[in-house]
């Protein structure tokens, strides 16, 4: 059990907070109201963690302490916020927490936090593996998770395992970002697949391909009758996932007003069915995903505060292939193989100068991109040598192409597409030759994606 300092200035708070700690096993060094009162503390008592709140008496706010506290003294710190602004929400990622409390808390939020808290100082302390020239090893994280598909031996790829390592065996809520293409599911599933849920439920939900009118239907269930067009009782995924894992992938696509449902089913741990009377207790561990910055979402109130805090207790950063050097090579041979072998072909080479195009192109795709390049190449291959589609273009002419995709949103792509796709069907949606059709869609999620990206039929695919 650690030593700890709680430092918040109001009285009911810090004693709530001393209760629940010494409950716990933990030792409490002492409580402080102020910046200079925590540093004197922090000097005498030597804790090995800070419980900080971010508005406390005097000049000096919960932010620049921590940073203070970090710089001198090298203390991990876990804040205990009731959210203002989003300035404040900048300012405490920029400080690189341990973790977040969200009041009012209890003592499930409380144990939950100081447990990865205490998991991520002790990982942290241990050498995740042995180094080689090549990078580091993820060897010894495969004997403690499952690790999968996931290929690499690149230092940014091992700080992600090393994350899924801290957090793989426990139930706290995980937050997966990263661009489109990165290996997201990947960690999921390694993540579900080495928790004591792996032999349980796994439900996924594309949050971004809920119709807006059915999103509560969906997570949550309805009772028959509870709407036009209910026919019959339906399990929502929630319910379908107890007692395993709930993946939300694309979190950042839902709806303010289906987030703060969501938000009440995490806190409450219970969900109520569309039409139904009666709450029932769930035992979910719920992992969402999401390629954007949800940090900005909230800045700009596209995202609830109190809902990030509550999935972001334990984030996970999967690095873009361009950032992983050598794994670029690593994964090309590997998708070459593997798909070489699934129709039954020759594995191709791959040659000096294919080698040289794949490690300096920039893939804006990611994993998924150069996937999809190796499979082209497979199939187009001559004298059992892998095809170079990037030689379609010149160093100029490709990084004039990546410069021209970094000033596109993936909004503006899904958007893009989806107008293209309008215009050659004539702006049909359903049935044989529609969009829907065509996109792999639901025509009522086509209609819901037209919709929120504001696509005009006079004015952009008449």
């Amino acid at each position: 059990m650690g030593k700890i300092l709680i430092v918040e200035d109001e009285f009911i708070i810090a004693q709530d907070l001393r209760r629940i700690v010494s409950g716990l096993g933990h030792a409490v060094m002492g409580m402080a109201k102020s910046a200079d009162e925590a540093m004197k503390k922090i000097a005498k008592e030597a804790p090995d963690l800070v419980l900080l709140d971010i508005h406390i008496i005097g000049d000096v706010r919960g932010t620049e302490l921590a940073l203070k506290i970090r710089e001198e003294y090298g203390l991990p710190f876990i804040y205990v916020t009731s959210y203002s602004d989003s300035g404040t929400l900048r300012e405490m990622t920029q400080t690189n927490p341990l973790g977040y409390i969200l009041k009012p808390f209890d003592e499930r939020d409380i144990r939950v936090a100081l447990e990865l808290g205490f998991r991520k100082i002790e990982v942290d302390d241990s050498p995740l593996s042995s180094t080689s020239d090549t990078g580091v090893s993820t060897t010894s994280v495969s004997k403690k998770i499952d690790t999968l598909g996931i290929i690499g031996e690149s230092e940014v790829i091992a700080k992600t395992l090393k994350q899924v390592q801290q957090v793989a065996f426990t139930d706290i809520t995980v937050l997966i970002q990263g661009e489109t293409g990165t290996g997201k599911e990947l960690i999921m599933e390694a993540l579900h697949k080495s928790s004591p849920r792996k032999k349980k439920p796994l439900v996924k939900v594309n949050c971004a391909a809920l119709p807006s009118d059915l999103i509560e239907s969906v997570l949550f269930g309805h009772e028959k009758g509870s709407f036009t067009g209910a026919t019959e009782k339906r399990i929502g995924k929630f319910e379908q996932a107890n007692g395993g894992t709930l993946f939300l992938d694309e979190i950042g696509e839902l709806p303010l007003n289906s987030q703060s449902k969501l938000l009440r089913c995490i806190q409450e741990k219970e969900i109520e069915t569309v039409g139904g009377i009666i709450s029932k207790k769930i035992d979910v561990r719920i992992i969402a995903a999401t390629n954007r910055n949800l940090e900005e979402e909230v800045e700009k109130g596209a995202f609830r505060a109190d809902l990030f805090f509550r999935l972001s207790i334990f984030p996970i950063s999967v690095p873009p292939l361009r950032e992983r050097g050598k794994d670029i090579e690593l994964l090309a041979n590997y998708f070459m193989s593997r798909f070489s072998k699934e129709i039954n072909r020759p594995c191709p080479a791959l040659d000096k100068e294919t080698l040289k195009g794949i490690m300096r192109h920039d893939w804006p795709g990611n994993v998924r991109e150069l996937q999809h390049f190796i499979e082209r190449g497979i199939l187009l291959a001559e004298d059992n040598v892998l095809f170079n589609s990037l030689d379609n273009h010149d160093a100029k002419d490709l990084g004039n192409l990546q410069k021209e995709f970094e000033l596109k949103s993936l909004q503006d792509v899904e958007r893009e597409q989806i107008i293209q796709t309008l215009k050659y069907c004539k702006g049909k949606v359903r049935g044989k030759g529609g969009a829907a059709e065509i996109l792999k869609l639901h025509p009522s999620t086509l209609d819901f994606r037209i919709k929120k990206l504001d696509i005009q039929k006079e004015n952009e695919y008449k």
